[in-house]
């Protein structure tokens, strides 16, 4: 009621101050009657909207606040649910661990999920170079889509740490500034040969390793993260993510309870999925990542062939990011095809990256191999690139990778 009568008396204001201008611009003769009193009216409409520009302005701000809030307490009272549910399991005996005796503690998830980790590097690195009873895969032979083969190559390579971590470059345009870093795991066989994701990920879903190796690459993530602030470089990582990860009840809450513990690098950190897993995730998987998202988390999406993409639909859920090869978005965006449910060619090619910020979405173009596509894609207003004309993957040094595994020890 109190606000109401503040607009009413806020109106009320500007009408009189139109009202006395109409009458001094009639009094001193300065126009016409007729002409004072539109002049005054156009005072009282030019008032009106810097009025209602401002209150605007004021309301979203309080409503930001009011969300910052809502998600903060969102995400305490999931993490009270969540101790509360273990506190359950606890007391529900059966299948389910013992309370601690007295003297007796457990570990939280996260540490025991670090220390697993480093426990296995440390094993790997004073094991023999090859392990008996495990034959090395050629994916010369015929063998090449067995999946039980490359599961068994997955395996051995988990197990004697022959999993690299490379990181490849996304620049800012037009500067070519480094602003982030795309993490990718990179296996290697046992005669040295290096495997890239697309010949191994689909084996290690159907194997069920896939989580040792999205372990393994959060941690690595992490710990790059942390060695790059600490040089005062505002970079990011992009971090490779399985959907199924995101689903899996027993890998999530160790998973969210490390994320949780390493909040301050939410900024950081980004978790990047194809667009398809994106789309059909489960609803364990769109909650899980909406946890994510509560303690800031970003999302990105990668394996995009075209921009008709549901905005609303990426705002909720948290990503940030949507990659798409730079010549594939060239065509697309001069082809008149379909951008974000808008008809072909509602918008011209240069508006569209801009239609994405208003959602919060920043346009990668990923895969550049030549000048001339960085000329095209400056003229569509890319905010981000990424390929291998401004720097190929590179594996990170094995001695920078136990450095890191020394430092997480101190801080553990």
């Amino acid at each position: 009621m109190k606000a109401r009568l503040s607009d009413i008396l806020v109106v009320l204001t500007y009408a009189m101050v139109a009202v006395v201008a109409a009458l001094a611009f009639q009094r001193f003769e300065l126009m016409s009657a007729q002409l004072a009193w539109l002049m005054g009216a156009v005072v009282f409409l030019i008032a009106g909207q810097v009025h209602a520009a401002a209150a605007r302005a004021e309301e979203r701000a309080r409503f930001e606040a009011e969300l910052k809030s809502l998600q903060r307490a969102n995400a305490s009272m999931v993490s009270a649910l969540s101790e509360a549910q273990a506190r359950l399991d606890t007391l529900s005996g059966g299948a389910r661990p013992s309370a601690p005796t007295d003297g007796e503690t457990h570990a939280p998830r996260d540490e025991a999920l670090v220390a697993q980790i480093l426990a296995r590097l440390d094993a790997a690195r004073t094991a023999p170079a090859s392990t008996p009873g495990h034959a090395d895969v050629d994916f010369d032979d015929d063998d090449d889509d067995d999946d039980a083969s490359i599961a068994a190559m997955v395996r051995e390579a988990l197990d004697a740490n022959r999993v690299d971590l490379y990181l490849q470059p996304v620049v800012g345009l037009p500067q070519r500034r480094t602003c982030f870093y795309e993490g990718f795991t990179r296996l290697r066989t046992g005669t040295g040969e290096v495997v890239a994701p697309g010949a191994f990920l689909a084996a290690a879903e159907s194997a069920g390793m896939i989580a040792e190796v999205d372990n393994l690459l959060l941690l690595r993530c992490v710990q790059i993260v942390r060695r790059l602030t600490k040089s005062d470089r505002r970079v990011g990582v992009f971090c490779n993510v399985s959907i199924r990860s995101l689903a899996d009840e027993d890998f999530f809450p160790g998973f969210l309870d490390f994320l949780r513990r390493n909040g301050d690098l939410a900024g950081a950190l980004i978790f990047e999925m194809p667009r398809a897993a994106f789309e059909n995730r489960s609803a364990i998987a769109a909650r899980n990542m909406a946890r994510l998202a509560d303690y800031g988390f970003r999302f990105s999406l990668d394996q995009v062939s075209d921009l008709n993409i549901d905005l609303n639909e990426l705002q909720r859920a948290g990503v940030r990011f949507v990659k798409i090869p730079g010549e594939r978005l060239v065509a697309a965006l001069h082809g008149g095809e379909p951008v974000a449910g808008r008809e072909p060619g509602a918008l011209p090619p240069e508006d569209i990256a801009g239609l994405f910020a208003r959602y919060g979405v920043d346009l990668v173009a990923e895969k550049i191999e030549t000048e001339a596509t960085v000329v095209e894609v400056l003229d569509l207003d890319i905010a981000y690139a990424q390929g291998h004309l401004f720097g190929a993957p590179r594996p990170v040094r094995e001695e920078v990778l136990s450095q890191t595994d020394q430092d997480m020890r101190q801080t553990g």
